[in-house]
């Protein structure tokens, strides 16, 4: 494991780190992500939030070959996305990624909240368009994929 997931590991509590994202009947593959990853789960005992915090299902951290750390916090719903709720668990997550990846590290870092789902309306996905989910001085559009499909699209 590379020095920056492994400082970032060193900081989580076991019990939330995870192999893959699955729950609630939506999953996303992890084909091609790559190897030196660390997947949190913010539902298992230990995460760096509250039981009653609102939050996303994952927050994945990765680096690729090109050495940028990616940091990704992911949503699934297994049917429609209610947009609002799915912006608002993304933007939770975002601030516990915050908590975990220092500003001077987060400045190189390719930032990107993902929605994994089984549909969207069309209203919603017009409003999806227009919404910005900021870390740090990343300001980014959340990606939409649908569940079963491969993070990698999204990334």
């Amino acid at each position: 494991m590379t020095g920056t997931i492994a400082s970032i590991q060193s900081q989580l509590n076991a019990n939330c780190i995870v192999a893959r994202c699955k729950k609630d009947g939506c999953s996303v593959s992890l084909a091609g992500a790559p190897q030196q990853r660390l997947i949190v789960d913010f539902d298992k005992a230990g995460s760096p939030l509250g039981p009653a915090d609102t939050r996303c299902d994952y927050l994945l951290l990765a680096e690729p070959s090109c050495g940028d750390l990616w940091v990704a916090p992911v949503e699934l719903k297994k049917g429609d996305a209610a947009l609002g709720k799915s912006i608002e668990q993304l933007r939770a997550g975002t601030q516990a990624a915050k908590r975990l990846v220092s500003k001077e590290v987060a400045a190189g870092a390719k930032f990107l909240p993902v929605l994994a789902s089984g549909g969207i309306d069309k209203n919603e996905r017009k409003k999806l368009r227009d919404e910005r989910v900021k870390f740090y001085h990343h300001e980014e559009p959340v990606r939409r994929i649908k569940c079963g499909a491969p993070l990698m699209d999204a990334l």
